[in-house]
């Protein structure tokens, strides 16, 4: 009798110590998933292969509002778009007195019996200029408070650049750089399957901010431009899509002389709150370069809206006086929207 009752004690000792095992065990698991759920979530790409397809149905919708021919190539090769050269183009441009050595075939007769001078008629030669894309997706990208990341806005921006190049400005070359962590350059892509190919290069996983990540030094916006200077051919395009957060004197006197043999386009991407924090109770504010704290008070939204606006204009101003067309654009604004701030300015 007190051997079945050692032995009945021993099997629930071994019971519950099985439980704990199991309890335990299940806690682990459950707290390795978490863990691991960060992590797959921050391997997705910014836009997946789905999403970059829908993209470009969108813009084929819209692709009547789009300018089918940018025009005033200043690039050196031959190709399909209006330039500030005069030459052996199709459209007529002007006439001028003759000279000697000019083909007789271009002379103005009609002109030339009004006048009873020889003129001699000018064609726009058509060239080929090259688009490079520097697509921002530093930390200050990796921001949103409604529908999306700036980075995600900006990727957006990259695409509707993309799809022009390959489908509404006659297969135009297009190569790019995605900055984040380091600037990686794409290979250089022109024609059928263009848009696709560099919209998955720019797509890769964009990782939230860490505390890692905020102790190493991104690469800054003036040395990254002082790198396309040597790399830029001349007359391409380049468009610089940023929120411009550390847009310095450095910086403005590269795009100063980048203007000399390039075109450059820059497209500032910004989140709603950063020009009018949201009305919340207990909304605190946290600096990213000291981590100090600010309370949020009724006085201090007025502060800040007034504030903002003067520093993102200002920001807009100086980038102007460099000779940079600008435009500027919310990152929950939609395709629509969008098509409609870039379309003049292409």
């Amino acid at each position: 009798m007190r051997l079945v009752t050692v032995i009945k004690v021993r099997a629930a000792f071994l019971q519950r110590v099985l439980q704990r095992l199991q309890a335990k065990w299940q806690a682990k698991s459950a707290l390795s998933a978490a863990l691991r759920a960060p992590l797959s979530r921050s391997r997705r790409p910014l836009l997946s292969a789905q999403q970059i397809q829908s993209l470009a149905s969108e813009l084929t919708a819209l692709a009547g509002d789009m300018p089918r021919n940018p025009k005033l190539s200043s690039a050196q090769r031959q190709g399909e778009q209006t330039s500030r050269f005069m030459g052996n183009g199709l459209e007529y441009e002007e006439s001028r007195p003759y000279q000697l050595g000019d083909e007789i075939r271009r002379i103005n007769w009609r002109l030339m019996a009004r006048t009873g001078q020889a003129y001699t008629k000018l064609f726009q030669e058509e060239r080929q200029e090259d688009w490079f894309i520097l697509l921002d997706q530093r930390m200050s990208m990796r921001f949103g408070t409604r529908v999306r990341l700036k980075a995600e806005q900006a990727l957006r921006v990259a695409g509707y650049f993309l799809w022009l190049a390959e489908k509404a400005a006659l297969n135009l070359p297009v190569e790019g750089a995605r900055l984040a962590e380091e600037l990686v350059f794409t290979p250089t892509f022109i024609g059928r399957g263009s848009y696709t190919q560099m919209m998955h290069a720019f797509s890769q996983p964009c990782p939230p901010i860490s505390t890692a990540q905020q102790s190493t030094p991104e690469p800054a916006l003036h040395a990254v431009l002082n790198d396309l200077s040597q790399r830029l051919q001349p007359g391409s395009r380049l468009i610089i899509i940023s929120d411009f957060h550390d847009l310095d004197e450095s910086c403005l006197a590269t795009l100063t002389a980048l203007q000399q043999f390039a075109r450059v386009k820059a497209i500032c991407i910004e989140d709603p709150a950063e020009r009018v924090l949201p009305v919340m109770e207990g909304v605190q504010l946290q600096s990213m370069a000291s981590g100090e704290l600010f309370e949020v008070q009724a006085q201090t939204l007025q502060d800040y809206a007034a504030w903002a606006e003067n520093h993102l204009q200002a920001r807009l101003t100086r980038l102007r006086q460099a000779g940079v067309k600008v435009n500027r654009l919310l990152a929950d604004a939609p395709l629509q929207s969008l098509v409609e701030q870039l379309e003049l300015s292409v």
